[in-house]
C-alpha cells in the first residue's frame, strides 16, 4: 500500500535538505514540494482498493479532497520561479508541517481497531 510510497518521498526529503546544505555555498538552492493528493492516474487506481479509500474519505474534509492536476503542477513552477525553498499545494499544508511527527501514532491506533475493513487487497 503506502509503505513504499511514504518512504521513498522521506528519502527524497531527507536527500533534498542535504544537498541543499552541501551545494548552498555555490549559490544552488534546491526546494521540495508538498502536494496533496492530485487527480492522478495513481490516486484514481488506489482509489480502487478498500484501504486507501477509507484512509482518504476518514481525513478531515481538506485532506481528502482530491486536487484538479493543473492546479497542482502550477504551484511549484512558480515557487522554483521565485527560488522558494517548499512549496505546498494547497498553501495551508504548511500548516501541518510541525506536527507531521505526531500523524504515525495516530494513524496506527486507528487503523488497529478497524483490521478488517482496512484490508489493502480487496477492491471495491
Amino acid at each position: 500500500m503506502m509503505s513504499t510510497f511514504c518512504a521513498s518521498k522521506a528519502g527524497v526529503e531527507a536527500f533534498v535538505h542535504a544537498l541543499r546544505a552541501e551545494v548552498a555555498h555555490r549559490g544552488v538552492a534546491m526546494g521540495i514540494a508538498y502536494p496533496a493528493c492530485a487527480d492522478t492516474d495513481m490516486i484514481r487506481d488506489a482509489e480502487r482498493f478498500v484501504a486507501m479509500h477509507q484512509l482518504r474519505v476518514h481525513m478531515p474534509r481538506p485532506l481528502r479532497t482530491i486536487q484538479p492536476t493543473d492546479a497542482v503542477a502550477a504551484r511549484p513552477v512558480r515557487a522554483v520561479e521565485r527560488r522558494r525553498t517548499a512549496v505546498y499545494v494547497p498553501s495551508w499544508l504548511r500548516c501541518l508541517q510541525p506536527v507531521r511527527c505526531a500523524l504515525p501514532p495516530v494513524v496506527a491506533r486507528v487503523t488497529r481497531r478497524e483490521p478488517s475493513r482496512l484490508d489493502a487487497g480487496q477492491p471495491l
